[in-house]
């Protein structure tokens, strides 16, 4: 595994001289648009799946959230906030942050368990990634456990693992 600051093109000496090419599905991850998440899903926003955001937190408390976050958050990130997605077709999609915090897909009031997990691509700004096996419908996206107000994000199709 890569060191976090390996993660952080602004904290690794090493990404100031290295050009990185973005797997394809992450191509617009540059592209962030602003999105303002909401604190229920009642007021969340609609992430469009391959358009990256930079989601707007705010200090929510975890009882409001529309599942119980599968990690609680430290004292110091007390940062949180859901948006919906809508799933088309069947498959494995990815949840790309660029900071640290804590990841919920939730359907039916449930967080659904994570089929992989790791880093993004050494000096992209892509922190951490989780993948969820999802079928046709809409979903809610729960961030916890920020330290901050903003934080970059995106939701694409994961590639096909090689077979």
């Amino acid at each position: 595994a890569l060191p976090a600051a390996a993660q952080d093109p602004a904290n690794d000496p090493r990404c100031a001289t290295v050009r990185v090419a973005m797997p394809a599905e992450l191509a617009r991850w540059s592209n962030r648009a602003p999105l303002v998440a909401g604190a229920t899903t009642r007021s969340a926003p609609v992430m469009v799946i391959g358009q990256a955001a930079d989601v707007r937190l705010g200090t929510i408390d975890a009882a409001t959230l529309p599942a119980t976050p599968g990690r609680a958050a430290p004292d110091n990130a007390p940062y949180a906030g859901v948006a919906l997605f809508q799933v088309a077709r069947a498959g494995t999609y990815r949840v790309a942050l660029g900071a640290p915090a804590w990841i919920d897909v939730v359907r039916a009031g449930r967080a659904l368990a994570s089929s992989a997990h790791g880093h993004g691509p050494m000096c992209t700004g892509i922190r951490k990634m989780v993948d969820f096996r999802l079928t046709p419908g809409r979903y809610v996206l729960q961030i916890s456990g920020h330290d901050g107000a903003s934080i970059p994000v995106m939701i694409v199709r994961a590639p096909r693992a090689a077979a």
